[in-house]
C-alpha cells in the first residue's frame, strides 16, 4: 500500500493559504499605484517592457515548488513484496538466568553454557517464529527485541554473561515482567514465554506475576538448570564462593518454584539433563499453539521511494522561475542555460535513482545470506559515488557477515567520521565495536562502544556491551598481573654473568690495595685531654 513515510510534513501545506493571499494582495497593491502615478498611457510607455503576467508566474512557480519539496519529504513509498512475507508464528521471549550461581558446574561445562547450547538449539527449530531475549540476575534487561534472524539470536546468546549486569541475584519477577512487556501486550494469545534458571529466586513477587502474565495470555515454559543436591559456585580465583562465616556457598535447583510457574501460566516444565530432548519437546510444544500472521518476519521491510519524482520536479521548477524575469522577452542565452541545467538535472537523478536499485538488488542478496554477492552489488555504487553512506553501511554489514571484521570496522569508521546523520553514526560506532570485540581489540571496542552512546544516550544494547568489554579488559589487566608475580625471575646471560664477576674482582683488588696502605701508614697517638 502506497503511504507517506513522514506524514506531519503534509500539515505544511497549510502555509500556502498565506502565500497565494500575499500573492493577491501584491497584485492589487501594484494597481493601485498605478492608478495613483497618473496617465495610463503614460504609466504604459514607462513600463512597457514589464510583464505583470511572468510575475504571477514566478510566485506560482515558487508555490508549486514549496508543495512538491513538502510532498518529497514526506517521503510517498510503496513496500516491496519479500519472499515469506506472509508466514505465521508466535512470539516467544527468552528469559536467561545470569547470576553467578548459574556458573556452577554440577552441569558441564557449566548451568549457563547448557542453558545457551538449548537456547540455540530451540532457535533453529523455531526458525519461524520471532525470538526476544532477556538476561537477568539482580536486575532483568531487554537484551535483544523479537526478531526472526537465527544470527542475531546465536551473537546475543554467545555475549549472556554474569558481568553483563552489575547486580548480582536473581529477581524471576522483574525478568517475567520484562518479558511481558516486551509482548504484544494487547493480544492474549500468540505469545509465550521461555524460562532458563536454577529457580534461586530472591525476591517473592515471582508466583504473582506469573499469575498476571496467565491473565495476560502469556504461556510460561520453564526449565530447571543444576541439581537438587546442589554445587558450589567458582569464583575468579579459582577458588569456591564463601559466606560471610567463610562457609562454602552451595546453590541448588529450585524445582517447587519452577513447577508452580508452569502451572499458574498454564506452561510446562522441564529439567535439563538432555539438550537434545528438551527443545525438541519445547519445539513441539511452541508449534503446537495458535499461530498468526506475521506482517514482515525478517524484522525489516524494503521500500520503493518516490521522494526524487518530486524533489527533481521541484528543483526544476525553481529552475524555471530562476530564469524568468518579469520582462515581455528572455534572452537566448537563457534559454540556453535553463536547458542545460535540466538536462544536468535530470542525469544527476537518474544516476542516484541507479544507486537506488542497486542498493535493493544488494539488500535482497543479502537478506538470502549470499553477502558475498551483495558486497558486489554495494562496491557498485561505491565506485560511482564513495560517499553513499547506505552503500557503505550495507557493505561493512556484509563484510561482517562473511567474518572480514577488520575491512567491516575500517568501513564503519570512514562512515561515523563522514556521515552528517547522527542516527547512522550512532550505529556505525556500535557496528565498529562489534568487530572490534570479535577481533579481541577490547580497547578500540570501549572507545567505539563510549563514542555511540555519547550520540544515541539510550542505547542500552551499547551499555551492556562497553560494560562487558570493560571487564573483560579488567580481567585480563587482572590475569596479567597475576602472571607477572608467579613469572620466576630471568637467570642472567652469560654476558651480564661475566660482567659481574669482572666487577667483583676489581672490588677486590681497591679493597687489597686500601689494606696496605693502612698498614704502611703509623697509627696516630691518642688525644691529649687538655
Amino acid at each position: 500500500m502506497i503511504a507517506f513515510q513522514n506524514i506531519e510534513f503534509i500539515y505544511g501545506l497549510g502555509i500556502l493559504l498565506p502565500l497565494v493571499a500575499l500573492l493577491w494582495l501584491t497584485i492589487r497593491w501594484k494597481q493601485k499605484i498605478r492608478k495613483v502615478l497618473g496617465s495610463e498611457n503614460l504609466i504604459n510607455q514607462l513600463l512597457g517592457d514589464y510583464s505583470e503576467k511572468k510575475f504571477i508566474i514566478k510566485v506560482l512557480c515558487i508555490i508549486v515548488a514549496i508543495v512538491l519539496l513538502l510532498l518529497s519529504a514526506a517521503n510517498l513509498r510503496q513496500p516491496i513484496k519479500q519472499k515469506g512475507s506472509a508466514a505465521t508464528g508466535i512470539d516467544v521471549m527468552i528469559a536467561l538466568d545470569v547470576s553467578n550461581s548459574m556458573l556452577a558446574q554440577d552441569e558441564k561445562p557449566t548451568r549457563l553454557d547448557k542453558a545457551k547450547e538449548l537456547i540455540n538449539k530451540i532457535t533453529i527449530q523455531l526458525q519461524n517464529n520471532r525470538i526476544g531475549l532477556v538476561v537477568f540476575a539482580g536486575r532483568a534487561y531487554l537484551q535483544m527485541p523479537l526478531t526472526s534472524d537465527v544470527g542475531a539470536t546465536k551473537m546475543f546468546v554467545s555475549n549472556a554473561n554474569p558481568s553483563l549486569i552489575g547486580w548480582q541475584g536473581t529477581v524471576i519477577g522483574d525478568a517475567l515482567t520484562l518479558c511481558n512487556n516486551s509482548l504484544d501486550t494487547k493480544e492474549k494469545k500468540y505469545k509465550a514465554a521461555i524460562l532458563i534458571t536454577d529457580g534461586e529466586d530472591q525476591d517473592t513477587k515471582a508466583l504473582d506475576v506469573a499469575e498476571d502474565l496467565a491473565e495476560k495470555g502469556v504461556i510460561v515454559h520453564t526449565v530447571g538448570v543444576g541439581s537438587v543436591t546442589g554445587a558450589p559456585i567458582v569464583d575468579g580465583l579459582n577458588d569456591y564462593k564463601r559466606d560471610a562465616d567463610g562457609k562454602t556457598v552451595i546453590t541448588k535447583l529450585n524445582t517447587t518454584l519452577l513447577k508452580n510457574i508452569a502451572d499458574v501460566t498454564g506452561g510446562t516444565y522441564h529439567y535439563l539433563d538432555n539438550t537434545e530432548a528438551v527443545s525438541a519437546d519445547l519445539s513441539q510444544v511452541l508449534n503446537g499453539m495458535d499461530k498468526k500472521a506475521f506482517g514482515n518476519p525478517g524484522s525489516y521491510v524494503d521500500y520503493q521511494s518516490y521522494y526524487l519524482i518530486f524533489l527533481a520536479i521541484a528543483l526544476f521548477i525553481l529552475v524555471i522561475e530562476l530564469f524568468i524575469t518579469e520582462k515581455k522577452r528572455n534572452t537566448l542565452l537563457s534559454m540556453t542555460t535553463l536547458f542545460v541545467l535540466m538536462l544536468l538535472m535530470f542525469s544527476s537523478a537518474a544516476k542516484s535513482q541507479t544507486s537506488n536499485s542497486t542498493i535493493v538488488k544488494g539488500n535482497e542478496l543479502y537478506r538470502k545470506g549470499d553477502f558475498k554477492s551483495a558486497q558486489g552489488e554495494y562496491e557498485k555504487v561505491l565506485g560511482k559515488d564513495a560517499k553513499n553512506t547506505t552503500a557503505g553501511f550495507n557493505n561493512a554489514n556484509s563484510l561482517f557477515r562473511q567474518q572480514q571484521f577488520s575491512a567491516a570496522a575500517k568501513q564503519m569508521d570512514e562512515i561515523a567520521t563522514n556521515s552528517t546523520d547522527p542516527i547512522l553514526q550512532a550505529k556505525a560506532w556500535y557496528n565498529k565495536g562489534i568487530a572490534e570485540v570479535k577481533q579481541k581489540m577490547m580497547d578500540l571496542a570501549a572507545t567505539s562502544f563510549k563514542k555511540s552512546i555519547l550520540i544515541n544516550n539510550n542505547d542500552e544494547a551499547a551499555r551492556e556491551n562497553l560494560q562487558m568489554v570493560l571487564n573483560e579488559m579488567k580481567k585480563q589487566e587482572q590475569q596479567k598481573q597475576q602472571n607477572s608475580k608467579s613469572q620466576p625471575k630471568k637467570e642472567p646471560s652469560k654476558k651480564q654473568a661475566e660482567q659481574q664477576l669482572n666487577m667483583l674482582r676489581d672490588e677486590e683488588k681497591r679493597l687489597q690495595s686500601d689494606v696496605q696502605q693502612k698498614k704502611a701508614k703509623p697509627e696516630a697517638g691518642n688525644e691529649k685531654d687538655w
